[in-house]
């Protein structure tokens, strides 16, 4: 075989290797856009409705107001101040980072969100995880309290959370 041969060879080889590429590339971006959408996404229930611990006892708080926010950022960032929460992260039920008050929050939304459709709330490092039904699909909120909250709290951090999504996502 001479150098035309050999180099014919490989931009065969070249050309194959760049088509399936694409069309690989092109299957996961469409996966990405269904799962964005929510299209076929699995139904995660909510949690059972006993899962308070002994927790500290505290004001009602005042309901957030996400449309004076900039951003849905800033919206979690308000609902971290008014709950004493060190990160507060929103994902899918199929594990996507919605959004997060912590940098690099992507493996803690797969890996929590996994934890959650095991129904496990709860973990040693004191993380909950709460179940937040939006337009017909659970998004769960992955939250890191400075220390335990009330049921009472919880159920207004939930009732937050769930009007920053409506306003925001």
């Amino acid at each position: 075989m001479d150098s035309t041969g050999i180099i014919q060879f490989f931009l065969i080889l070249l050309t194959i290797i760049t088509t399936i590429g694409f069309a690989t590339i092109t299957y996961y971006l469409a996966e990405i856009s269904r799962t964005l959408k929510m299209a076929g996404s699995p139904q995660v229930p909510l949690p059972p409705a006993d899962t308070s611990s002994p927790t500290r006892k505290g004001p009602i708080l005042e309901p957030l107001k996400p449309g004076a926010m900039g951003s849905l950022e800033e919206a979690l960032d308000a609902i971290c101040r008014k709950y004493d929460l060190e990160s507060v992260t929103l994902a899918s039920a199929d594990g996507l980072l919605i959004a997060s008050t912590k940098q690099g929050s992507e493996n803690e939304a797969a890996r929590y969100s996994h934890m959650y459709k095991e129904g496990r709330l709860h973990d040693e490092n004191g993380v909950e995880l709460l179940g937040i039904s939006h337009h017909g699909e659970t998004v769960i909120a992955i939250t890191r309290p400075s220390a335990p909250i009330s049921r009472e709290q919880r159920d207004a951090l939930e009732q937050d959370i769930q009007s920053t999504l409506r306003h925001w996502v």
